[in-house]
């Protein structure tokens, strides 16, 4: 291989692209191709190397004593951590017979105390690689979409009265602001006055000006943080249905007030189009019609490099006034208030983007006959299947009479579940553990929860089985990469499901409330039930993990195919292999600290 192919070879290797030229120069006199067979051990750690490996061809699997850690294919490099620090726990194999370049040690060390981006990467932590990688992967995708902050755009200087002020007062200071937004404080909260409200509640009522800001200010203001990310501030505005929200610094003082037609100029896509084609929908027809565009505004948002979170976060609020409304035009008014209509599983948890299919139930009063709601609940089902909700295959629809009960029935459900475990209970148990209201009488769904959470205090035999559901599936220690095989990954089995079930064990044994996999790994992280690092990387590979996920369902709606939840390893570059295996390891980490957790040893 020619001086310019070696170049060309290692300049496509992250971080070796960041070099300088003397420095790539450098590398390339240090560096030698060596050849080692099938079998040969290169690193042990007995046996710390005087090189640097890049594979060229073939592949080498690192050990923890008889447990494969990692794999390495061609363009894959190891161990700077055993260079670094003198000293490894672990043993290289050559799997397939290797081919490779070999850095000198003291060049590697040479080039890591010149280049601060080559030696960012190599000290690094897991959590912070993770995202190194990733700016690398989507930098060509990365907008305003994905790093705006609320402090990044417009802030309309807030126009702040006090609580006792008279109305006529508040307007002309108003009118100094150049602002239709009064902000009014409270002892601990802020109120507001719109526009909007001084017609309500003023013109129209024939009030006097004279009167107190107190008597129409709507407590409590809604409030943002200016650091929040601005796609969040989207989000919100959307779930609340509002056109404005405070914006305050660490310590609680406000900035200012970020109205919404702010966000969606910076923004510049149809979110809000389809939001309002949702809320002025008038009859089924012009709802399914809204309802079709969430693909369109799916695939926008992940063209523009938004983290796959912020995605199912704003999917999820749009999917909820989508049922909402349905409901609405589905169950007679009179019905509506003595029932509560809860999605559960993915769709509970906030974590489908892609409709894959519906999991959900009603909830009815105690006292009420269920028996009319049934007609209902079957139009339910069928009319969400014509808008492109498929079918749970498991029959976890509303439409079904088991997921159609009184708040006692379902009680009574639960205790079985708890007494009677085997796992059908396990998983109806989990599912509807992550249930969300949407419509109807949430407190139903709440005195269901409190239940469920006292009939499992000293429950820790049930919990470990129920935590034992963790281990389910298997999650592979290597990767196959573009050089074997065609190759293909259930992501969901291998590496979501592990860390959704693992974290819902812990959720439920802490009696959390929250349904989102994301905020519980982030409570479960204050209550110290996990520690920094894990709950860190825990969030880093599950935005993996789901990233690889929705781009193949992407893919697969292109392509017309039927969704699954498998990808190719083969289509995969390096740069989305190498965190790939990366997140997987962090599953295969995370099972272990269940198993201890839970003492599921116990019960294997």
């Amino acid at each position: 291989m020619s001086l310019r192919d070696q170049k060309s070879f290692l300049s496509n290797i992250h971080p070796f692209e960041l070099l300088a030229e003397e420095q790539m120069d450098k590398c390339i006199r240090h560096m030698d191709i060596a050849y080692y067979a099938k079998g040969e051990v290169l690193i042990t750690p007995e046996k710390i190397p005087n090189h640097f490996f890049i594979v060229i061809k073939g592949i080498v699997h690192e050990y923890k004593e008889d447990e494969i850690l990692m794999d390495f294919h061609q363009q894959d490099s190891f161990d700077a951590n055993s260079l670094i620090y003198g000293k490894t726990n672990n043993s290289f194999r050559v799997y397939e017979d290797l081919i490779c370049y070999e850095i000198e040690k003291n060049i590697f060390l040479e080039l890591i105390e010149q280049n601060q981006g080559f030696k960012d990467f190599f000290l690094n932590n897991l959590v912070n690689k993770f995202q190194t990688l990733k700016e690398k992967e989507y930098k060509s995708e990365l907008s305003s979409f994905m790093i705006a902050r609320v402090h990044d755009t417009i802030l309309h200087p807030p126009c702040i009265v006090e609580k006792g002020t008279t109305l006529i007062d508040a307007i002309e200071k108003s009118m100094e602001y150049e602002t239709s937004t009064i902000l009014v404080k409270g002892e601990n909260e802020y109120g507001i006055i719109t526009d909007s409200l001084l017609k309500v509640k003023v013109l129209l009522e024939g009030r006097d000006l004279n009167i107190l800001v107190d008597e129409i200010a709507i407590f409590p203001l809604i409030t943002i943080n200016q650091d929040d990310y601005l796609f969040d501030a989207l989000t919100l505005l959307i779930k609340k249905n509002i056109k404005r929200v405070g914006v305050v610094d660490n310590s609680g003082k406000m900035l200012g007030t970020l109205e919404q037609i702010d966000v969606l100029s910076h923004f510049a896509n149809h979110t809000f189009v389809v939001d309002t084609k949702i809320k002025n929908a008038r009859n089924l027809e012009e709802l399914k019609d809204a309802s079709v565009e969430l693909i369109s505004t799916i695939r926008t948002l992940n063209a523009k490099g938004v983290k796959v979170n912020h995605i199912s976060n704003l999917i999820g609020q749009l999917n909820t006034k989508v049922y909402k409304k349905i409901y609405k035009f589905i169950v007679p008014k009179e019905l509506q208030k003595d029932a509560c209509f809860i999605v559960m599983g993915s769709e509970g948890r906030n974590e489908q983007i892609i409709k894959t299919d519906q999991d959900n139930a009603l909830v009815v009063k105690d006292g009420i006959d269920v028996e009319q709601y049934r007609p209902y609940m079957q139009e339910m089902t069928k009319t969400l299947i014509d808008f492109g909700y498929p079918p749970c295959e498991g029959n976890i629809m509303v439409s079904n009479p088991f997921w159609c009960k009184t708040v006692q029935q379902y009680k009574n459900e639960t205790a079985r579940w708890i007494e009677a475990p085997a796992m059908q209970n396990y998983m109806d148990l989990a599912i509807f553990f992550d249930s969300f209201a949407v419509a109807g009488d949430k407190e139903l769904l709440i005195n269901l929860k409190d239940d469920l959470f006292n009939k499992l205090h000293d429950k820790d035999v049930f919990m470990a089985y129920f935590a034992k559901a963790t281990l389910t599936f298997d999650t592979p220690s290597t990767v196959a990469n573009f050089m074997t095989k065609t190759y293909f990954i259930d992501i969901k089995k291998t590496g979501i499901f592990p860390i959704v079930q693992g974290i819902r064990s812990l959720a439920l044994r802490e009696k959390i409330r929250e349904t989102t996999t994301v905020k519980r790994i982030k409570i479960l992280n204050q209550k110290r039930v996990l520690e920094n690092q894990m709950a860190n990387e825990l969030l880093e590979a599950f935005e993996v993990l789901n990233t690889l996920r929705l781009k193949s369902h992407l893919h697969q709606l292109q392509d017309k195919k039927k969704i699954n939840n498998e990808i190719d390893t083969h289509a995969m570059g390096k740069i989305e292999r190498d965190l790939l295996k990366d997140s997987f390891k962090i599953v295969i980490s995370f099972k272990k600290f269940i198993i201890y957790t839970f003492r599921i040893e116990k019960i294997l």
